[in-house]
């Protein structure tokens, strides 16, 4: 075993990073062309190589690839490789291979790079809670029984099915009964934080049956929402523990998408099914940045709509007669919801001010983390308790809406609670 830990640490390896990072664009282009294309270019996801873009994308790749960092130091350099790998990389992918628009692309780089210049910076000042570690727990707890017992009572359970095929007949439905007033805001935070937190603390205790059982309740959780992302979560945390504990090297960020991405074409090749394809290459990769290009292609000749469909509703009246999710689901031709990325919302508000003052806010969300000092050690939990509420702002939700509804306030909440053990 400690041979193996030891040969692992070559992830820690620059150049393991910069050569793992090269191919996952490659193989992010090569499933693009041989499988997103052909099978969902119906969905607009078209191939228009445009070979200038194309050298482009790969300058603006390697110009941002040499100031991540391959070594997890600090919460931040993690968020800064999921920014990277998840969501500016198939967008550079995207806009070389369908010829997309150039200027949005470049309003999107200037939010990446406030982010990236300004990420690093002096510390803020945060409580020490001597006992916060037992209100955590407390929270936590009272939170996944409470989400749990309401699935049953509220009448969800009838919605119960665990057929990844058949999710979306469900969705709708059961959305309307199990997510009625504050409960639709707790029953997120139970998939995104209160779940998680618990299992990244078992699996710190080595506590292995309440470990299974945290596995099991978002196994319950998926049945009865049908949102397939419920499912993956304890796998994400898992990952992370047995990683994050020894090794330090971030190259397995690029890795582990590339071998994602190669498993969901090979099941295409071999068994002929497009689940995993559509799942983890389309949807997981794509799909926010086919949305990102359309956000921008609307509101560039529509209006801007200012907060008003939340925060400022009493000052700025909407625009619109659909929330902006449906309407550019509307826009698309499309009866669904286009959820996206905090650097596409942000433009929605208020154009490039919009994403300025977004790219200065998910700085300062970083600052915090960084600012929440955890025995380095132990950073595999800060790393945990944060990834699954900061990818949902960075790939698929508005900032305010990730900060309330998908729990990042509640998770930087249990990170402070819960940094006095760990310091």
């Amino acid at each position: 075993m400690t041979r193996v830990k030891t040969s692992l640490k070559i992830l820690e390896k620059k150049y393991i990073f910069i050569f793992s990072s090269i191919l996952f664009k490659i193989i992010l282009e090569y499933t693009y062309i041989n499988f997103v294309n052909p099978f969902y270019v119906y969905l607009g996801f078209n191939l228009d190589i445009s070979f200038i873009k194309y050298f482009e994308s790969w300058l603006i790749y390697l110009l941002f690839l040499s100031f991540t960092p391959h070594i997890l130091e600090k919460t931040s350099d993690f968020v800064i490789n999921i920014l990277f790998f998840s969501y500016l990389s198939p967008l550079l992918v995207f806009y070389c291979l369908s010829n997309a628009v150039r200027e949005h692309l470049y309003i999107v780089l200037g939010g990446i790079l406030i982010i990236y210049l300004f990420r690093e910076g002096k510390k803020i000042k945060l409580p020490n809670i001597k006992h916060g570690h037992i209100y955590a727990y407390l929270l936590c707890i009272l939170g996944v029984v409470s989400v749990s017992l309401w699935f049953i009572f509220s009448g969800g359970l009838s919605f119960f099915n665990l057929n990844l095929l058949r999710v979306y007949e469900f969705r709708r439905d059961v959305g309307s009964v199990i997510n009625d007033g504050f409960m639709g805001y707790l029953n997120v935070w139970a998939y995104k934080v209160f779940g998680p937190f618990l299992l990244i603390i078992f699996l710190y205790l080595r506590m292995y049956f309440f470990t299974s059982l945290v596995f099991l309740l978002h196994l319950f959780w998926f049945g009865v929402s049908s949102h397939k992302a419920v499912i993956f979560h304890p796998f994400i945390i898992l990952f992370i523990f047995i990683w994050f504990r020894n090794n330090r090297g971030l190259s397995i960020i690029p890795i582990s998408f590339t071998l994602v991405v190669c498993f969901s074409y090979l099941s295409f090749i071999i068994f002929e099914t497009n689940l995993y394809g559509s799942l983890f290459i389309r949807r997981a990769f794509f799909v926010p940045s086919f949305l990102t290009f359309t956000y921008y292609e609307f509101f560039s000749k529509e209006e801007f709509i200012f907060w008003s469909n939340s925060i400022t509703s009493k000052f700025i009246e909407y625009p619109y007669d659909l929330n902006p999710a449906k309407l550019i689901g509307e826009y698309l031709g499309r009866d669904s919801h286009a959820n996206n990325s905090f650097l596409s919302t942000g433009y929605m508000h208020a154009g490039i001010a919009g994403i300025i003052f977004y790219s200065i806010i998910f700085t300062l969300i970083m600052r915090l983390y960084d600012s929440i000092i955890y025995n380095k050690k132990f950073i595999w939990v800060s790393v945990a308790i944060i990834i699954i509420p900061i990818r949902s702002m960075i790939n698929s939700a508005d900032l305010p809406t990730s900060l309330l509804t998908h729990g990042v306030l509640i998770s930087l909440m249990l990170l402070i609670l819960y940094k006095y053990k760990f310091k």
